[in-house]
């Protein structure tokens, strides 16, 4: 028998298998806030365009684990950050929940 909360985990476990949303989540851990253009050149994936990176990162948006931040850029760019339930699964993961 399933429980409330094993649906939510499950999606949540689901989308940080995802090594695009896991790796942006993962810069989110040493940094304070970063935008998908910002990401794309430091998640070391030649093939990534950064639509498919912004789609990843609406993912987590959706999710709750992160959160934009500021005004849109003139060129529509967003900033995110880790949320809390973002810095718990930064936790899970094994990463340091909170920029050094």
């Amino acid at each position: 028998m399933s429980r409330p909360g094993d649906a939510t985990h499950h999606r949540l476990a689901r989308a940080l298998e995802h090594p695009v949303r896991a790796g942006f989540l993962r810069l989110l851990a040493t940094r304070q806030a970063l935008s998908p253009s910002e990401a794309l050149p430091l998640l070391d994936r030649a093939e990534l365009a950064l639509a498919n990176l912004a789609y990843h990162v609406g993912v987590l948006d959706r999710l709750e684990l992160v959160e934009p931040i500021g005004a849109p850029a003139p060129s529509g760019g967003r900033r995110f950050q880790p949320t809390g339930k973002g810095r718990a699964a930064l936790q899970a993961l094994g990463f340091p929940a909170d920029p050094a």
